[in-house]
């Protein structure tokens, strides 16, 4: 049985779930052609952009011939809204069975939830929805983020994890299911509303984002079984808001969806911030290193760093002195998917225990709107 006077945190499970439908070069360069003037400024700019991601495929929730995404008026922000929490519920659903499966317990077990989207904002919250599709208890307590963007998927870790320290200092156990959904498709009509109406201002966001869901099981001591797999041991976390840097990352409520901002700046931005955050939790011995070692040099670490495009990658591994296969997981994700928001750096932390055993010791990081920024420091204890 569990020791009740330990207070571990522990990743007991993990799943996540990409949609049907996939985009290539050539579809986008199709359907920029169907709405916008190919040799406006800003087309031309984001189909070099397009060709130029290393992305294989973006898997999107609606299929090429949708009506809704195909007639001349574009969808409202109330279509959007339905299509949300039908298509984007189901998606968010399949990724938390998928977890639910991978721990090996029961939806009847679960004693949290906690969710977060960046591309709705409804009442009551999504996440009520998936939690009535899945069947968790009513008596689940239960926390949706929003607000965060990108940085949603360790967000939505971060709070699991309090919520389980709160847990084992009540003595009661914990089984915490949290989930990260996000639908960048939809937007795609806003997107191609706004270069028609400025014909010099580029949307990149439809060359980089994909749709997807990702889930996880976070257990505290007191709900672990003797027999349980732990993938990941969650050890310590910090987050925080950069300042001067609102103007940086943005997503705002329009008519058509949401008017999605990222500066040219935003790879030297973020990736400036990880060191500083990085050197934080060293001090403080994140990691439990014995007493007396030298603290863990970054190379010395495998890194599940968020995906929002090569250069903001390549800025990371480069300021942080990195070979490549540290950072095997979040190269591999993009090239293949892209970036699907909030549920990326997720896919990644599930991606990464299934490339050969991890390093012991593992940072994760990703960025959002405002700039925020989360990290954690893990443990792997998965032989997968």
């Amino acid at each position: 049985m569990a020791d009740p006077n330990r207070s571990g945190i522990y990743v007991v499970g993990i799943g996540h779930h990409y949609p049907p439908y996939l985009t290539d070069l050539d579809d986008l360069e199709g359907y920029l052609a169907r709405f916008l003037d190919t040799n406006a400024p800003s087309v031309k700019k984001l189909l070099q952009v397009n060709r130029k991601t290393g992305i294989k495929e973006r898997p999107n929730i609606i299929a090429r011939d949708d009506p809704l995404f195909n007639r001349a008026v574009p969808p409202t922000i109330s279509e959007l809204d339905q299509v949300f929490r039908t298509r984007a519920v189901d998606l968010a659903a399949r990724a938390c069975r998928k977890a639910i499966a991978d721990w090996g317990g029961t939806v009847s077990q679960i004693t949290h939830t906690v969710a977060v989207t960046g591309s709705n904002a409804g009442s009551p919250g999504y996440d009520v929805l998936v939690n009535e599709k899945l069947g968790v208890p009513g008596n689940a307590q239960r926390a949706l983020l929003s607000g965060v963007g990108c940085a949603g998927g360790l967000a939505t870790l971060r709070v699991a994890a309090t919520m389980a320290n709160d847990a084992t200092l009540r003595g009661r156990p914990a089984r915490i299911l949290g989930y990260a959904c996000d639908l960048t498709s939809t937007n795609i009509r806003c997107d191609l509303t706004i270069m028609a109406e400025n014909p010099n201002e580029t949307r990149v966001s439809m060359a980089l984002f994909s749709d997807a869901a990702a889930a996880f099981i976070v257990c505290n001591e007191l709900a672990l079984d003797d027999d349980e797999s732990i993938i990941y041991s969650v050890l310590d976390w910090e987050n925080g808001v950069l300042k001067n840097t609102l103007a940086y990352e943005q997503s705002l409520p329009d008519p058509l969806g949401f008017r999605f901002f990222m500066s040219p700046e935003l790879p030297d931005v973020t990736s400036g911030a990880v060191g500083p955050l990085l050197e934080t939790l060293l001090a403080r011995n994140a990691w439990r290193l014995p007493d007396g070692s030298p603290p863990l040099p970054p190379t010395d670490l495998d890194w599940a760093v968020h995906p929002a495009g090569l250069a903001v990658l390549d800025k990371v591994k480069e300021n942080m002195a990195l070979h490549d296969g540290q950072m095997r997981a979040c190269f591999d994700v993009f090239e293949g998917k892209g970036s699907s928001a909030s549920p990326t750096v997720l896919i990644v932390l599930d991606r990464l225990r299934k490339m050969g055993k991890p390093k012991e010791n593992i940072v994760a990081t990703s960025f959002g709107p405002g700039i925020c920024v989360e990290m954690l420091a893990l443990r792997s204890c998965s032989d997968h």
